[in-house]
């Protein structure tokens, strides 16, 4: 069962408490659609790539943990999908159907002090104020950008440690999956099917990586702070360039 929404803007906003303070919420079902557009609202630079962002979507996380979107349907929604914006913790996209959006599908853009100290501490991630471990599995996504040309299907930024497997990307403007940075890595891209993209675009493919910015991170399993992000795995993936 599902609760049918019609939204103007992040439906779901978590920023009512102080900063990487997480909340948790369990699961989310739902169809929402006719969102209103805000590809003409403030946008930032999320990192060291060439891309321009709204944080606002159909659905908005930020500061939680734990959150798990499944079995929703999200269509005909004039801005972004999804976006997992600063703190969000094993946020898991399972099973989603997102289709006919105005802007990008999947979003994850995490913070850091970028004018703080005349901008030297932009390059600091080690506040955990970011998404990590999230995982986008065994969804249906397609139809997306109908007006912002610069989206993806998923699309990080600040962003370390996500899982997308198993899903189904086609029919958008741009890069299926777009990794803007090289802030943290240790994510895996594995046993997708991702074709038809580019479609208003052609300087690059299916999947795309800037990697212009090195960051600070800390890696989990040694807890060393390092400008080095652990290694991205693409692996297992049907990729076709047409």
């Amino acid at each position: 069962m599902y609760t049918r929404y019609t939204c103007i803007y992040n439906h779901i906003y978590r920023s009512d408490t102080p900063l990487y303070t997480p909340h948790t919420l369990t699961r989310v079902y739902a169809l929402l659609h006719h969102l209103h557009g805000r590809y003409l609202a403030p946008h930032g630079v999320p990192s060291g790539g060439d891309w321009g962002l709204q944080r606002s979507a159909a659905l908005f996380l930020q500061n939680s943990a734990g959150v798990n979107i499944s079995g929703c349907t999200i269509e005909r929604v004039d801005g972004n999908a999804i976006i997992l914006s600063g703190h969000n913790a094993k946020t898991s996209i399972v099973g989603n159907q997102i289709r006919w959006t105005g802007d990008s599908a999947i979003a994850a853009w995490g913070f850091t002090d970028e004018m703080g100290n005349g901008g030297q501490n932009g390059i600091d991630g080690t506040k955990d104020a970011h998404p990590r471990d999230t995982l986008v599995a065994h969804n249906l996504i397609h139809e997306l950008g109908v007006f912002e040309k610069q989206s993806s299907m998923f699309f990080q930024a600040k962003t370390a440690r996500s899982t997308i497997r198993n899903n189904v990307f086609f029919n958008g403007p741009r890069a299926g999956i777009n990794f803007n940075d090289g802030f943290g890595g240790g994510s895996l891209v594995t046993e997708n099917l991702i074709f038809n993209t580019c479609r208003e675009s052609g300087d690059h493919g299916p999947f795309n990586s800037w990697d212009r910015q090195p960051f600070l991170t800390v890696d989990p399993a040694t807890g060393v702070t390092s400008l080095a992000p652990a290694v991205n795995r693409i692996n297992r993936s049907e990729v076709i360039f047409i």
